[in-house]
């Protein structure tokens, strides 16, 4: 089945340049192929450990291992009278080629202008109507924090409609509903799977997901405004929409406490984006309910950005070359906390991030850099129990292409 859909990608991606090339106009080239390479080396990771019935933790073994993390492949298309097509897939080579995430299709989607500043964009890609959209360029660290993880990271199919108008801009879509479900917090790839100790050595937290394989027959709606103000954009975000059997029969196995007829999603949000080069910081504050169980967080990251006049990774070790964020985090779940539960616990994160870039004609001198990201992850367990041991740091290397 994998193999399946790595064919019909390529071959989308195949038409896709082809039908670019056909129908471009005089102007930028009409189809551009590129990649990226995360490969990284977690040092010391907890890759195992025994939790008992009351969730006192023994026997942590730790180990230190390198991991060719992710590969994206994409393309950009300019078709005729100035829409675009976008098509991205991850492959993760570590997981089993059966899994469903061993080959993700990350983006799919059409860019129809729809006047000055405005676009539609029709079909899968990040959802950007609700909150801060937390690709690279926003999140600063390597891994998505476990607040953007429960709010705003997965991708959303559907129609989204886009436009900035001077100092406003307004986004609003129309999505497939996404599904609750469960991430990892202190996941280090392939080893604590091999273990099987996935469940003892991360945290698990109520999360949105995109189910390709499980998708929901309801659709929900979202909508951000924001305001630039010289260099602070402040916007504020909505998103609603419901629940079918399979979402509520998730919610009761995970929840003691879920009653099972409450079928509503709402959210909101609040945010501000401060940049003045080399400066950055972001606030974020979302809140919500899904089933009637509540959620609330927010995320606060200060940070320098790396200058694109760096020299290379032994030369110039001080300055402003270099990029240094911060972030730290405070997520909690309005429910009862539950020993050996930990999708029942609040949560905290600090992490710190160094990101030092490398120039080199290596790969037609794309843009590569190493980044040093520690993550300290504390959870509010119950009385009796202990705190599971996944803290992280990790020394990734990002090549595009």
């Amino acid at each position: 089945m994998r193999t399946h859909w790595l064919i019909c990608t390529l071959v989308t991606l195949i038409l896709l340049g082809a039908v670019a090339l056909a129908a471009a106009e005089e102007g930028p080239p009409a189809v551009e192929v590129h990649g990226w390479i995360l490969t990284r080396y977690y040092v010391n990771a907890t890759v195992d450990a025994t939790r008992d019935s009351l969730g006192v933790i023994t026997n942590e073994e730790d180990d230190s291992w390198l991991e060719w993390e992710r590969m994206s492949l994409y393309s950009k298309a300019r078709l005729s009278n100035g829409k675009e097509a976008y098509a991205e897939v991850y492959i993760h080579p570590w997981l089993p080629n059966s899994h469903p995430s061993y080959l993700y299709l990350e983006s799919f989607y059409l860019d129809v202008p729809a006047g000055p500043g405005a676009k539609y964009r029709i079909g899968k890609g990040r959802s950007q109507a609700f909150g801060i959209v937390p690709g690279y360029g926003n999140r600063k660290t390597t891994n998505y924090n476990p607040l953007s993880e429960t709010f705003t990271m997965d991708r959303a199919l559907g129609i989204q409609y886009m436009q900035t108008r001077g100092d406003d801009s307004f986004a609003f879509g129309i999505f497939n509903s996404q599904r609750p479900g469960a991430r990892l917090i202190g996941h280090a790839a392939d080893s604590q799977m091999d273990r099987g100790s996935v469940p003892r050595a991360t945290v698990m937290h109520l999360t949105d997901r995109d189910s390709p394989a499980m998708r929901s027959g309801n659709l929900e709606a979202s909508a951000r405004y924001g305001r630039q103000m010289g260099n602070l954009n402040v916007g504020i975000s909505g998103r609603g929409g419901a629940l079918d059997g399979t979402d509520a029969a998730f919610l009761a196995a995970m929840f003691p406490t879920y009653n099972g007829t409450n079928r509503t999603r709402v959210k909101y949000g609040l945010d501000a984006t401060y940049k003045r080069m080399p400066f950055y910081a972001t606030i974020e504050y979302y809140a919500g309910e899904v089933g009637g169980i509540g959620q609330d967080g927010y995320a606060i990251l200060l940070g320098v950005e790396p200058s694109m006049k760096c020299t290379g990774m032994l030369r110039d070790m001080s300055g402003i070359c270099k990029g240094l964020f911060v972030r730290y985090l405070n997520l909690d779940v309005d429910v009862p906390a539950v020993v050996n539960n930990t999708m029942t616990w609040d949560v905290e994160q600090l992490a710190v991030s160094y990101v030092l870039p490398i120039r080199s004609g290596l790969f037609g001198g794309y843009p590569k850099w190493l980044q040093f990201e520690y993550e300290r992850n504390k959870e509010d367990a119950p009385m009796g129990a202990d705190e599971i041991p996944n803290d992280l740091f990790l020394i990734e290397l990002f090549t595009a292409f």
